[in-house]
């Protein structure tokens, strides 16, 4: 008999439907069913209107209007409120509070899972160099930029230290040098830490080079999901997603 434990998967998606309106004939999201392994770089891709964001925000906890179960670590989301511990959703659209500024908005929500503050404090300082975002220390993250704001994010990730983080379309607006220094900490957080990275994208010739799984997403309904090599996806996508088959 192997005494070896079975691993759970950062993310389970099964049975899950939904309608917008229950008069609606067709559902938003049909049968839905996937799954994440622990440390996977995984794309969520289809085409606009296939589900993706609908999807997103169910797992997120932003939308509870659904049919199926959703497991984070083995735990489902509807009934435990632990099943998110170590998680965040970081959406295309970012809302800060109005009253606190970037310094004092990381702190505060860092300083809900750690208490050792003086080193939180010296981490902000490092972090925001690091992003090259010093100059927006003390402003109201409501004002930054697109970019400044998504590092603003990534750096609440770094401090809080989430081991399952969902990204929506998060290069959208960006500059070409901006999503490469995006991709490039996400991808050292997926290696260093082993955080399972969750993303929407549409931009698949940017983003094969650093996936290893993906879920292909169609019309609400599943149409693959598994492990790939990025140089397949986007052959991958053809065949399945635009029906196209090349030799």
């Amino acid at each position: 008999m192997s005494n070896k434990k079975e691993e759970i998967n950062t993310l389970e998606v099964k049975n899950v439907y939904m309608k917008y309106k229950k008069k609606d004939k067709h559902f938003a999201l049909n049968d839905v069913n996937f799954k994440i392994e622990k440390g996977d770089f995984h794309a969520f891709i289809g085409e606009n209107g296939a589900g993706k964001s609908t999807a997103i925000k169910i797992i997120s906890g932003l939308n509870n209007d659904y049919q199926g179960d959703v497991f984070i670590n083995g735990l489902n989301i509807r009934d435990n409120i632990n099943a998110r511990t170590g998680f965040l959703y970081i959406p295309d659209k970012n809302f800060f509070p109005s009253y606190l500024n970037v310094v004092d908005y990381l702190f505060n929500i860092t300083s809900l899972t750690r208490n050792d503050h003086e080193k939180i404090k010296l981490e902000i300082d490092e972090l925001l160099k690091k992003f090259e975002i010093e100059e927006v220390a003390q402003k109201n993250p409501n004002k930054l930029s697109s970019g400044q704001a998504k590092k603003v994010l990534l750096i609440q990730a770094i401090l809080t230290k989430v081991n399952f983080l969902i990204l929506d379309e998060p290069t959208v607006f960006l500059d070409v040098s901006t999503r490469m220094s995006l991709y490039k900490e996400l991808l050292r957080m997926n290696k260093e830490n082993n955080t399972t990275i969750f993303i929407s994208s549409h931009i698949l010739d940017e983003i094969k080079n650093y996936i290893n799984s993906v879920t292909f997403i169609k019309k609400g309904q599943i149409k693959w999901s598994g492990k790939i090599e990025g140089k397949d996806l986007i052959k991958k996508y053809k065949d399945i997603i635009l029906g196209e088959k090349n030799e």
